[in-house]
């Protein structure tokens, strides 16, 4: 008889997605293949402190973990310096997609549009007016390291703007501040795998222009479908840049490559390196639609991380 494999499984963390995170570990725990694996449960309290004795004795991390000092390199650094492996991308492709000027830089320099940009720290607060009168209004203020839509504003009014970088400093010490695609499609794709890659057909979050907020996310969720409307070339084409983008950052086990879609333009968006694993996720549900259903995913993540 083959010895299961001992996962442990890395939850919570000093995040503003801690919540997102309990949400993402409750559904792979009810989901993994128990005939498979021994799960360890793992929590990281809201100071980032848990009981380093549980690392002992597992065979791979899976990390059920979001958002800031858990996605962004650091908990895979820690996972690394104590040679336990882990899934999803390792420390310095985790730290390019949490930064979101170092991101939209990244992608830009591979050849990949991206809509126009710039970052801003607590001292250069002065020339935001400035990148805004050059590039007009909506634009999207953000805090640079962060996801799930937290601490995000789209703001089409001049008035409100120090309302919403104020509330993007609450999250992180930089901000990012973009110009907003008009009425765009909101085209997402998941990849998996490190060398050869499995990547879905296009699904689209059906938000007509709509922001896609946290609350939208997780609780009042816009409707989604696994196959958007495009033709085979627009397929192919899709395919092609959420590939380009995986290999620019160093991705590797899985991601979410989303874009942007307006005036047969198509923008990239962001990649997200550890995609949420609620019932309602898009990740899960583009694999599902392609064959990998969500108990083998979750064993092919875990796999990935074994090579």
């Amino acid at each position: 008889m083959i010895p299961k494999i001992k996962v442990g499984l890395i939850y919570g963390g000093k995040s503003p997605e801690h919540n997102v995170s309990k949400m993402t570990a409750q559904s792979v725990l009810k989901n993994i293949d128990h005939g498979l694996f021994n799960v360890k449960k793992i929590y990281i309290d809201r100071n980032g402190d848990f009981d380093k004795n549980l690392l002992k004795d597992i065979d791979v991390a899976f990390l059920a973990v979001h958002g800031p000092n858990c996605e962004d390199g650091k908990l895979q650094q820690y996972l690394e310096q104590r040679n336990i492996k882990y899934t999803g991308s390792g420390i310095e492709a985790s730290r390019i997609n949490m930064n979101k000027t170092l991101q939209h830089k990244t992608f830009k320099k591979a050849g990949l549009l991206v809509t126009k940009y710039r970052g801003f720290d607590r001292n250069g607060t002065d020339q935001i007016e400035g990148f805004i009168k050059k590039n007009g209004l909506p634009v999207f203020i953000k805090p640079n390291n962060s996801g799930s839509s937290i601490g995000i504003c789209k703001v089409g009014n001049i008035n409100d703007v120090k309302k919403a970088v104020d509330e993007a400093f609450k999250f992180d010490c930089e901000i990012c501040i973009e110009k907003a695609v008009e009425n765009p499609r909101e085209i997402e794709l998941a990849i998996l795998g490190n060398n050869d890659l499995v990547i879905s057909n296009p699904g689209e979050v059906l938000s007509k222009g709509e922001f896609y907020s946290y609350e939208t996310k997780y609780f009042k969720p816009f409707g989604t479908t696994t196959q958007a409307v495009l033709n085979d070339k627009e397929i192919n084409e899709f395919k092609d840049l959420a590939k380009q983008a995986y290999r620019a950052t160093g991705c590797k086990g899985y991601a979410r490559v989303d874009f942007l879609l307006s005036d047969n333009k198509i923008y990239i968006n962001e990649i997200n390196t550890l995609p949420g694993f609620t019932k309602i996720s898009m990740f899960p549900k583009l694999m599902t639609n392609i064959g990998i259903d969500y108990k083998k995913l979750i064993t092919k993540i875990i796999e990935l991380a074994l090579e």
